[in-house]
C-alpha cells in the first residue's frame, strides 16, 4: 500500500513577479506506506516547460504511474512544482491580460474584451530561479530524509534546469536520468534578468496534441485509447483558472522564460552517473548530443522504438519505469553501465555494440 503526501516548502522567491516573498513550493511525495526510511533512496522529479509535475509523474490510471513505481520498489519518490505550475505559487498569471497579446484571442471575451497590452511587461524567469528552487527542494529532502545525496530525474526543458544544477551541486546528487533534456546551446550566456514581454503562453487541447504530439504518433498502438482524455484531465484538475478560460475544455497556463543558459560547459561538469532516455520519434539526435557532452564517466544513452516525446503517456512508458528503478538502484540498466541500449517495440532491451558491462 502506498502513502500520498503534499509538501509546500518553504522558499524565498527570486522570480521577480513576488521576489522576497516567502512562499511554499509543491511537493508531491509517494512512498510505501511501511517503508522504513526506504533505506536512503530518495528520488526527485522535475517537469518539463508546459506540464505540472502530478500529471506527468503521478498520472492516477492504470499502470501509468511513474512515482508509484519506484514507491513500490522501495523509493521514496517526489515530484516538484516550479513556481507558475501546479500547486506552486503563480505570481501574475491569473491576470488575463498578461497572456502573450497574441494568444489573448484565445480567451477573448471571457474574460477580456478585445486584446491588451501585459499588465508586467516582463518575461517570467530565469534558469537561476529554477536552479534555487530546486536547491531548496533538495535540501529539504536531504534534511527530511537523513541523506546526504539524493537521485533526480528531469523531463524535457526539466533536463536542462536538471543538468545545470547537477553541474554546480555534485556533492548534493547521487544518480541522474535526464528524459528528453532539451539541448545545450552554444553562446547563450545564463541570463542575469528576465527579458521584457509578457509572462505567460497559453496552450490549448489541440495544441498539445495536434501540435506537438500527433506528428510523432507513427507506430501502430503506439497509444493507448482515451489515455489524452485522462492526461487532459489531470492538467486541468492542477490548473483551475486555465480550465475556466476558454476554449471549451480550458487552456494550460505556461510561463514565459527568459532564455536558458544550459551551455555544452554546463553539460561537461555533469559527473554523476547519467541514464539520458528518448524516444526514437523525438529528435533523437539532439538527445544523443546532450548525452555525449555530459562529463559522467558512467552514462548510459537509451533510446525507445515506437515512442515520442510524450512516452510516459504511451504504451512503452513501462520502459522509462523499469530501466528508472534499475538505474537509480545500481547505477547501470541491463549490466551496462557505459554506452547505448535499445528498447525494440515489444519492450526488450537489448545492447548495442558501444555498451561496456558492469564489472
Amino acid at each position: 500500500m502506498l502513502k500520498t503526501r503534499d509538501h509546500f516548502v518553504p522558499h524565498v522567491s527570486t522570480v521577480p513577479a513576488n521576489a522576497g516573498q516567502l512562499v511554499g513550493i509543491h511537493v508531491r511525495e509517494k512512498v510505501k506506506a511501511k517503508s522504513g526510511g526506504a533505506k536512503g533512496r530518495v528520488v526527485l522529479f522535475v517537469h518539463g516547460v508546459s506540464v505540472p509535475s502530478v500529471p506527468d509523474f503521478d498520472l492516477d490510471y492504470k499502470s501509468y504511474n511513474w512515482m508509484a513505481y519506484l514507491a513500490r520498489a522501495g523509493f521514496r519518490a517526489y515530484a516538484m512544482d516550479h513556481t507558475g505550475y501546479g500547486g506552486s505559487p503563480r505570481p501574475m498569471m491569473d491576470d488575463p491580460s498578461n497572456v502573450n497579446p497574441q494568444q489573448q484571442a484565445i480567451i477573448t471575451p471571457r474574460p477580456l474584451q478585445g486584446a491588451k497590452a501585459p499588465n508586467y511587461p516582463y518575461q517570467f524567469n530565469t534558469i537561476r530561479d529554477d536552479w534555487g528552487e530546486i536547491d531548496t527542494v533538495v535540501d529539504w529532502l536531504r534534511k527530511a530524509n537523513r541523506v546526504k545525496r539524493i537521485s533526480i530525474v528531469g523531463w524535457s526543458a526539466g533536463g536542462p534546469r536538471v543538468g545545470g544544477y547537477v553541474a554546480q551541486h555534485p556533492e548534493k546528487i547521487h544518480r541522474v536520468i535526464l528524459y528528453a533534456p532539451g539541448p545545450t546551446v552554444e553562446g547563450l550566456q545564463i541570463p542575469g534578468h528576465t527579458d521584457a514581454g509578457f509572462p505567460m503562453n497559453l496552450q490549448t487541447r489541440e495544441d498539445l496534441e495536434k501540435k506537438r504530439w500527433d506528428p510523432d504518433v507513427r507506430c501502430p498502438g503506439q497509444l493507448e485509447p482515451g489515455i489524452r482524455d485522462v492526461v487532459w484531465k489531470a492538467i486541468m484538475q492542477w490548473d483551475r483558472v486555465g480550465a475556466s478560460w476558454g476554449p471549451e475544455g480550458g487552456v494550460m497556463r505556461v510561463r514565459a522564460a527568459t532564455r536558458f543558459g544550459w551551455t555544452r560547459a554546463l553539460a561537461a561538469k555533469v559527473v554523476a552517473p547519467t541514464l539520458v532516455m528518448a524516444g526514437e520519434y523525438d529528435r533523437l539526435e539532439e538527445r544523443r548530443a546532450v548525452y555525449e557532452q555530459l562529463g559522467s564517466k558512467d552514462k548510459v544513452f537509451m533510446h525507445v522504438a515506437c515512442a515520442s516525446h510524450f512516452m510516459l503517456w504511451e504504451n512503452q512508458h513501462t520502459a522509462l519505469h523499469v530501466a528508472s528503478q534499475e538505474w537509480l538502484t545500481h547505477g547501470r540498466l541491463k549490466n551496462v553501465r557505459r554506452g547505448e541500449m535499445r528498447v525494440d517495440p515489444d519492450g526488450e532491451f537489448q545492447a548495442v555494440a558501444t555498451a561496456v558491462q558492469a564489472k
